[in-house]
């Protein structure tokens, strides 16, 4: 990448952030021209326009949202690229802090995290698997991963892991005795398992091309357990809609059969959330490209 390039996405980047051309230019002391001379060029490059310019207001489009990630995180990989190059490398040690969602981080997290404990002795780790969402700051969180669209204060680093895949399954036994859903709306007339967090159960999203389809379907059994509604519907209890990574294996094995697979549920943002990129901690840093490294393809759907 030029340097020209990277200069212009960085400027682009405080922009966005900052909602205007005057403010990007003081968090980066540049002038307001210079900003705007680089965000000019960089639509000249791309071949879009990335913000809708007003003499009051300055918001990002279509195309500039979804640019404005992947820069973004291109800009966090560089950093942490150079922080790890700065202090050689460091040791993880101390107290490790950490907070995920139950079910996530019990079958996703958890097992990365004993192989990442058992390779660095030195390193203690106190770990909260729970849906409530934690004030990081305020609780001294070094790392938390949320599931969903997230509304972090913006002095804190959100970064994409992957995304969450959530399927209808259910098991050979209750497709025996129940005709298998053709649609969304057939889930009104079977047994339905809810997955239910803080009080509110969860709603089942489908897509088909660019519709949404919501539905509340009526819940035979309300857990708040992704594993135990799994075990609920592989004993025949009724259909589940759970993630990927939670009934893949079963799926394989045949204990569960997937169902409505023509109406994909929207894929749902799985990020990483921590203080700052600035001296990252070892620690956090190395635990970070360990999620990086081997998250994605364990919640991808293989059947």
């Amino acid at each position: 990448m030029a340097p020209g390039n990277i200069n212009d996405i960085v400027a682009f980047v405080a922009a966005a952030e900052a909602g205007s051309f005057v403010g990007a230019a003081r968090v980066r002391s540049m002038t307001r021209s210079g900003i705007a001379k680089s965000v000019a060029r960089l639509e000249d490059r791309l071949g879009v326009r990335l913000f809708h310019r007003t003499t009051r207001s300055l918001g990002l489009t279509d195309d500039g949202r979804i640019f404005l990630e992947r820069c973004t995180q291109i800009l966090t990989d560089l950093e942490e690229a150079e922080l790890s190059m700065s202090d050689g490398g460091g040791e993880p040690q101390g107290l490790f802090r950490l907070t995920a969602p139950m079910t996530f981080g019990r079958v996703m997290v958890l097992p990365l995290l004993n192989d990442f404990l058992a390779s660095w002795p030195k390193l203690k780790a106190d770990v909260s698997f729970t849906d409530r969402v934690s004030d990081i700051v305020e609780d001294g969180i070094d790392l938390a991963i949320r599931i969903g669209e997230t509304r972090e204060n913006s002095s804190l680093i959100t970064r994409t892991l992957t995304h969450q895949h959530d399927l209808v399954v259910a098991s050979p036994a209750y497709l025996l005795v129940n005709p298998a859903p053709s649609h969304p709306d057939d889930l009104l007339g079977h047994a339905c398992l809810n997955y239910v967090s803080a009080g509110q159960k969860r709603a089942w999203r489908f897509k088909l091309e660019n519709k949404t389809i919501l539905v509340n379907p009526r819940a035979r059994l309300s857990l708040d357990s992704g594993e135990a509604l799994r075990d609920a519907a592989i004993a025949g209890a009724g259909l589940a809609f759970l993630p990927s990574y939670v009934v893949n294996q079963d799926l394989a094995d045949g204990r569960l059969n997937r169902l409505l697979i023509d109406y994909a549920a929207p894929p749902v943002p799985i990020s990483l959330i921590y203080p700052s990129r600035r001296h990252l901690s070892p620690k956090v840093r190395r635990f970070i490209d360990l999620l990086v490294r081997n998250i994605a393809h364990r919640s991808a759907i293989v059947i």
